[in-house]
């Protein structure tokens, strides 16, 4: 693992645990046991290391965006069982590689704190990592359903930001109510097939065989 690479993740858990504003750059430094003075080689600032944590995080989630999804196979585009395998295929794939039990903690943690307590950096979060995929899957809706409107395009797509945030932020609280192998991997899957049949039928495609109901 490069120093780079080192530095990110040192940072990443720090900002995950105790905020971007708290954290500062000697800290990191110590945590990933490097002079302060390659944090500035690497990065130039802690914003753009707060940046690359971020990217970091989602790069090893691979958290998985509709466009991923068509870029690997853009044929499905062209049809309503393709589109229908679209919505399939990223909604179980982004439920996989959120809540796999391999997963480190502070990847999802640390979009969950920017979230819920936002930082001086969200507005460039925002411009480079949140609108792109924001924008990605109001526009996978307006392919299918030309004459709906942004605001129903949204609401259609905040269906699976709001289920994914939902169980990271209440899963403490969720093993405390229900017990604590109430979220294993059988549960998402169940809760990814019921996602997807509702994604799907709400755009009046057709569900693919595995999501009818016997």
């Amino acid at each position: 693992m490069t120093t780079k690479e080192i530095l990110a993740i040192s940072a990443g858990k720090l900002f995950a645990e105790f905020g971007y504003e708290a954290v500062s750059t000697r800290a990191i430094a110590e945590k990933a046991g490097v002079k302060l003075s390659a944090i500035h080689y690497h990065f130039g600032t802690k914003e753009n290391l707060y940046i690359k944590a971020f990217e970091l995080a989602k790069t090893r989630g691979m958290a998985v965006r509709f466009k991923d999804v068509i870029n690997e196979n853009p044929t499905l585009l062209q049809s309503p069982s393709g589109q229908a395998e679209i919505i399939r295929s990223t909604v179980f794939r982004r439920f996989y590689e959120y809540f796999r039990e391999d997963r480190e903690y502070w990847e999802t943690q640390l979009f969950l704190r920017e979230i819920s307590k936002p930082s001086s950096v969200l507005p460039r979060l925002a411009e480079e990592l949140f609108r792109p995929e924001n924008d990605g899957s109001i526009e996978f809706y307006k392919a299918v359903k030309p004459n709906g409107t942004r605001k129903e395009a949204i609401a259609w797509s905040d269906m699976l930001f709001a289920q994914t945030v939902f169980y990271i932020t209440a899963r403490d609280a969720i093993k405390i109510v229900r017990g604590p192998d109430s979220l294993d991997n059988e549960f998402f899957q169940a809760t990814a097939k019921i996602l997807s049949r509702a994604m799907i039928l709400a755009l009046d495609l057709p569900l693919p065989e595995d999501l009818k109901e016997k």
